[in-house]
């Protein structure tokens, strides 16, 4: 296959790495990759007539990018090269409404949650895009040697436990100023989100609607229902920050890097705080890490790329619960699990993890295997080529 990537900004540089990874992932394939490097490039259309102009393309693939991109001629990405364009969404997707409402239907998007794929279908329609799906992150890096015994795995990994990730705290709701009844449904719904261990936003914000009497099924509440948006990112703030809290409550010794934490370091006493981190520099602190601790928060059925990658590097991690974990790993043996009802209790665990080597050895070892036998992108390219496959069928009618 002849396959186009399109690279673009990204917060730490993650989604570029992630692209330097799959384009490695398509060689070993035997594939022919093309990386378009588009950013800080103000006209892409040079550059996409020149990357057409060598042959064509059978697969264009990108990160959250470009759905709405035109050329001048209203021509779209997947247009111009020949190839069904496969847009990956590793944010919750209706944050990028803009771009789904300029989608072409011969297109095919996939997402980090399964929950993500039926809310594109729910609002947009079954038959809206040329394939919906799920696609899991993949581990980043390389595998690292395990340690020979107990004491060299602790004497090389000075870190107890890394976080990295941005300061979020919820303040003032998004829809603080929208009118009252539309108002009350966006705060029953988040408050719904945030009662149980894990609900989808589409789903709480449906059931908010239909407690004040709203018809979701209403094509009028289109519209309406992609702010879900609003409910999943307050939702997502407000339990990052509930982590750092009762993480400080139970004295677990973290070293966090990412943005934003100066001026709240005053409330964690637990903490050791380096800076921001891009996104190569963070894989190798998980590689200085006996556990890293991860924040899914609002991928409850779906993967985030960090405990796979985590594992990968060695360390144990300790995450928030999700099906895609519990249907990969074995808890406790290959993977550390808190709950969102029982927060303390799973920041305690973490703590006494954290301070025994023995036990986050073992699972960081159990863990590496189970990653390295099925979640690399090599694991995940056959998902992305049949999406592709499905959207084709959509570009020939």
């Amino acid at each position: 296959m002849r396959i186009a990537l399109l690279k673009g900004q990204s917060a730490y540089d993650a989604l570029r790495v992630f692209l330097d990874e799959i384009e490695a992932a398509f060689r070993r394939r035997g594939d022919e990759v093309v990386m378009i490097d588009l950013a800080g490039v103000q006209d892409f259309s040079a550059l996409l007539e020149q990357a057409r102009g060598a042959g064509p393309f059978d697969l264009i693939y990108s990160f959250n990018i470009l759905a709405e991109y035109r050329t001048s001629d209203g021509r779209t990405i997947g247009q111009v090269l020949g190839a069904p364009h496969v847009f990956h969404y590793v944010d919750y997707p209706f944050t990028h409404a803009y771009r789904l409402d300029r989608t072409t239907r011969d297109a095919a998007i996939l997402t980090i949650d399964p929950s993500h794929a039926d809310a594109v279908k729910s609002v947009y329609g079954a038959d809206a895009f040329g394939y919906v799906g799920f696609c899991p992150h993949a581990a980043i890096g390389e595998a690292a040697a395990p340690s020979p015994n107990v004491a060299a795995f602790a004497e090389a990994r000075p870190i107890p436990v890394l976080f990295a990730g941005t300061f979020y705290k919820a303040g003032d709701p998004p829809w603080a100023k929208v009118e009252a009844r539309a108002r009350k449904v966006f705060s029953d719904a988040a408050d719904l989100a945030a009662s149980v261990e894990w609900m989808p936003a589409l789903d709480a914000l449906d059931q908010a609607m239909t407690a004040h009497g709203l018809d979701p099924a209403d094509p009028q509440y289109r519209e309406f229902r992609k702010h879900a948006a609003m409910v999943n990112e307050h939702v997502r703030a407000g339990r990052r920050f509930d982590v750092l809290k009762a993480a400080a409550r139970a004295g677990v010794p973290m070293h966090i890097y990412g943005r934003g934490y100066e001026k709240h370091l005053y409330r964690f006493k637990n903490v050791t705080y380096g800076g921001e981190a891009d996104f190569r520099r963070t894989v190798e602190l998980m590689g200085q890490s006996r556990v890293v601790l991860n924040i899914n928060a609002n991928f409850g059925r779906g993967s985030h790329e960090r405990p796979l990658t985590a594992l990968l590097a060695g360390a144990a991690v300790m995450t928030d619960a999700s099906a895609f974990y519990a249907d990969h790993f074995v808890e406790g043996q290959e993977l550390g699990v808190y709950r969102w009802k029982a927060l303390d209790e799973g920041m305690e665990a973490l703590a006494a993890l954290a301070a025994d080597p023995a036990q986050a050895r073992d699972i960081a070892a159990a863990g590496q295997q189970r990653v390295m036998a099925g979640h690399r992108w090599d694991n995940r390219l056959d998902t992305i080529v049949q999406a592709a496959d499905a959207a084709r069928s959509q570009m020939a009618a």
